[in-house]
């Protein structure tokens, strides 16, 4: 399902220029057109939403700096209260219901949530505009490969998950790309290792490195110009050497 650029959440910086072409109102209002605009279900009030309304706003232009991209489209946010509502919308539009989903994109500039109160919503609600923003940078991007597509949005809205609380890094073993490809429905290994990807390619090749890597869709050995192999073994050794290592 690329073409609908579709992700489901589990129950899971550079300074902006402005040209002075018009001068300093044009310029003004230019600062003050909405980024988003949202459209509130199940008789959600605004004062509910706040805080995932200030975690866009504030998270907006660090993702659009660590892309790369100067601009985006307004972003609509849909948000639902109740779960059959919400999975109700998503099924008429993608044709498919996904159980346990908190959020997916239907493309680059509309985002759709589940609200719900634990301390994870706003990170998710990130987490969705990050999954957009890539899709403006790339719009083939969506799942393409799934596991750079969930490593993106999980490291630049700082979804980290300690590698030292889940199974699949035990023993120092790491997860094959190929595992962290698997669909949302079958164990969702890649929303425990997404932080760990990204912070890795960051760290090993630069910020410029990972928006590199959206747009070739994940092509490892042309933009970072070492083997599949060769990567994830690198990537293994990171993690253990920064955080399994015993003290």
């Amino acid at each position: 399902m690329r073409n609908k650029s579709v992700c489901f959440r589990v129950a899971a910086l550079s300074t902006l220029m402005f040209v002075w072409v018009f001068g300093v109102g044009a310029n003004s209002r230019a600062q003050s057109k909405p980024s988003f605009d949202f459209i509130l279900h199940n008789d959600l009030s605004e004062a509910e939403v706040a805080h995932l309304r200030a975690a866009l706003r504030t998270s907006r232009p660090i993702v659009l700096a660590a892309l790369g991209l100067e601009e985006m489209p307004l972003v609509t946010i849909q948000i639902w209260r109740n779960e059959t509502a919400y999975q109700d919308a998503m099924e008429q539009t993608l044709g498919m219901r996904a159980p346990g989903s908190r959020g997916y994109v239907t493309g680059d500039s509309e985002i759709r949530l589940l609200f719900h109160r634990q301390l994870s919503a706003q990170r998710e609600a990130v987490h969705e505009f990050v999954h957009a923003a890539t899709l403006n940078l790339n719009p083939e991007f969506g799942n393409n490969p799934r596991w750079l597509w969930e490593a993106a949005a999980q490291y630049l809205a700082e979804e980290f998950v300690d590698p030292r609380t889940t199974e699949q890094f035990s023993g120092n073993q790491c997860p094959s790309l190929e595992t962290l490809n698997s669909p949302f429905d079958r164990g969702g290994a890649i929303y425990r290792s997404g932080y760990l990807l990204g912070e890795f390619i960051s760290s090993e090749w630069g910020a410029d490195s990972l928006p590199a890597l959206i747009i070739s869709n994940g092509d490892i050995e042309a933009v970072l110009q070492v083997s599949e192999r060769e990567f994830q073994g690198r990537w293994c050794r990171f993690v253990q050497d920064k955080y399994l290592q015993q003290p």
